[in-house]
């Protein structure tokens, strides 16, 4: 899988080549983003086209909610990891600036066009892109039909809660899971354990960054290596104690 930065001027990876595409944020590629991109991988397997991601170097809630935004799910080394292990070809990364955000939906979606050869758009069912979110799907498609462009819109997935209730699968309702430090139920919707991402606390600490993954709340928990070994953690005053010489740490 390659990866590149939107900033590049030009992708000549992909003359010759035409792609489908699929843009998000994808925090935690949890079983609702699964679907998506699986129908993404059909396609292209159907179709013979190129599977390209586009999302951004910090999920778009972490830069628009940041008052109220609790911490990533995935940090960005894992998020390439599993689309890799998902079957992507390609991932584009955006830096959400101020200049890109001002780029109208239509025109953006041009751009991918001109780009790097879309043929194909494939999203969530309440997908909206560009300045301030203002495109929306019945305007994407209005100009897919212009354009060319095949599209595809993918339903929600829900999920029983332990009440009974229906709910959406999201990003937001998995970090509110791993809050409550009900990793079980997190695990089944992420399908795969909560994994802090060690590596990437180490590098904040060396560099003086802010380290964005969320961290369950204080307590003691145990955990498992990236080698299988039981390690116990505590997590007290919002920080992990003693850091322990792993590159993640699953909570289960």
């Amino acid at each position: 899988m390659q990866v590149l930065s939107w900033n590049d001027s030009d992708f000549p990876q992909f003359l010759g080549r035409e792609t489908a595409v699929t843009i998000g944020s994808f925090d935690g590629l949890h079983k609702g983003h699964r679907v998506l991109i699986d129908k993404l991988t059909k396609i292209c397997a159907e179709k013979h086209f190129h599977s390209v991601v586009i999302t951004f170097t910090r999920p778009l809630p972490a830069i628009k909610h940041a008052g109220d935004y609790a911490g990533d799910i995935s940090s960005l080394p894992q998020r390439l990891a599993l689309f890799e292990q998902l079957g992507i070809e390609s991932v584009i990364l955006v830096d959400f600036t101020d200049k890109f955000a001002a780029v109208s939906g239509t025109d953006f979606l041009a751009s991918l066009v001109q780009r790097i050869n879309m043929k194909c758009l494939v999203e969530g069912f309440d997908f909206h892109c560009g300045y301030k979110g203002k495109t929306t799907r019945k305007e994407i498609e209005s100009w897919a039909v212009a354009a060319q462009i095949e599209t595809h819109f993918v339903p929600p997935v829900y999920c029983k809660t332990k009440d009974g209730k229906t709910e959406r699968i999201s990003s937001s309702f998995i970090r509110h899971m791993i809050l409550d430090g009900d990793f079980s139920a997190a695990a089944e919707l992420l399908t795969r354990p909560y994994e802090l991402d060690l590596a990437e606390m180490r590098r904040a600490v060396t560099t003086n960054s802010a380290f964005t993954q969320l961290l369950p709340p204080d307590g003691s928990y145990r955990t498992l290596s990236e080698s299988g070994s039981s390690i116990s953690v505590v997590i007290k005053a919002g920080n992990l104690q003693n850091l322990p010489n792993c590159q993640s740490l699953k909570f289960v």
